[in-house]
């Protein structure tokens, strides 16, 4: 599951005495975790953006209630969660009367320890509350990890049985779309990045809206690239046709959205584009067997699929033409009776796959 491979815990208190004594009892007990400091508002804020800019994020928050002010854990806790809505935040404090408990969890307050009872017995409520709030965040990681791959319908059926995602071996079809003659345009535009990344961002959309429409799982975006998987969960005995049949379907669904997609941003581009912009939808399909699954480390999870079948489909793609959906033999036999194609050449020169391959055209 996501997460770091050493948390990193924030704690804030104005009194140094409780603070080195609150790091030493949780440091004893923790030792694989990083525990940093920090005795104000101001303070924990710069820490906060700190370890965001260096990519090592605080996970869990535990901050004195009453300190600048008797709202200063509220506010701390509240701009921990502009910064990251997925942080943990554990507030504590020997002032009970300046605590409203509805009013900490309505701003995203994990728990709530009292220390009206100072040293041990408070260090081991705040030791376990944190731990539980890690493992909390572990778990809502997971869950945004899992929803940018799969479509709702599916994810309910991964929750109930996680083992789906274990890597095996599986027959499945694999897609790739490309736009052609971006990176000429991108150059062209560089002084204008929000026309890149506003045109980006609504065709990653439509592609992943149309990928699950069609039960297929997304892989990544690399640029103005997209990957996707067919038939990851297909427990049907048919070889792979129907999911080849919906990977196929998919790629012409996606062709048209791109069609109508492109008209309203190429407007928008000829308003700082002096030449004439050319570019198009390039797809390819390959249908092989392959490992596929969580392949996730302790830095990052990745649901993927490794083989040279990913590599061949990758290749077709490089080989398409705009607007063109080339399919490989193995692909072609499993959808001809429900897709038509048309032949489309052969290749010999495929990196690291020797042999001579048939090419196959999806024809509107």
């Amino acid at each position: 599951m996501p997460g770091s491979e050493r948390p990193v815990v924030l704690l804030i208190d104005d009194e140094k005495e409780n603070l080195d004594s609150l790091k030493r009892a949780l440091g004893d007990e923790n030792p694989a975790w990083e525990i940093l400091t920090a005795q104000s508002e101001k303070e924990a804020e710069e820490t906060l953006k700190r370890q965001i800019s260096e990519k090592k994020p605080v996970e869990v928050v535990l901050t004195d209630l009453v300190m600048d002010t008797e709202a200063s854990g509220m506010n701390i806790l509240q701009k921990a969660r502009q910064l990251d809505p997925l942080i943990m935040a554990i507030l504590f404090t020997a002032k009970e009367k300046s605590l409203d408990r509805y009013a900490a969890f309505d701003c995203g307050a994990f728990d709530v320890v009292e220390k009206n009872i100072r040293g041990t017995a408070a260090a081991r409520e705040i030791n376990i509350k944190t731990r539980a709030a890690l493992r909390y965040r572990e778990w809502s990681q997971w869950i945004n990890f899992m929803r940018r791959y799969f479509d709702p319908k599916v994810f309910n059926v991964i929750q109930r049985d996680p083992s789906l995602l274990d890597i095996s071996g599986k027959t499945i079809s694999i897609v790739f779309w490309d736009i052609s003659g971006f990176s000429k345009l991108c150059e062209s535009l560089k002084a204008y990045p929000n026309l890149i990344s506003g045109f980006l961002q609504e065709f990653c959309e439509v592609g992943a809206k149309t990928i699950f429409e069609h039960g297929g799982v997304l892989d990544k975006f690399i640029g103005d690239e997209i990957m996707a998987l067919f038939g990851v969960l297909n427990h049907k005995d048919d070889g792979g046709k129907l999911d080849a049949i919906a990977a196929a379907k998919t790629a012409q669904t996606m062709r048209g959205r791109f069609a109508e997609l492109l008209p309203k941003w190429i407007d928008r581009w000829s308003l700082y584009v002096p030449e004439k912009i050319e570019i198009g939808l390039k797809c390819g399909i390959h249908t092989g067997e392959v490992l596929v699954g969580n392949v996730g480390t302790d830095f990052r999870d990745q649901f993927t699929a490794l083989g040279p079948p990913v590599n061949f489909a990758s290749r077709l793609t490089d080989r398409a033409k705009p607007g063109q959906i080339l399919v490989s033999q193995s692909t072609e036999k499993r959808i001809a009776k429900n897709i038509k194609s048309a032949p489309a050449g052969e290749i010999s020169d495929v990196k690291n796959i020797p042999g001579t391959f048939l090419l196959f055209e999806v024809v509107s």
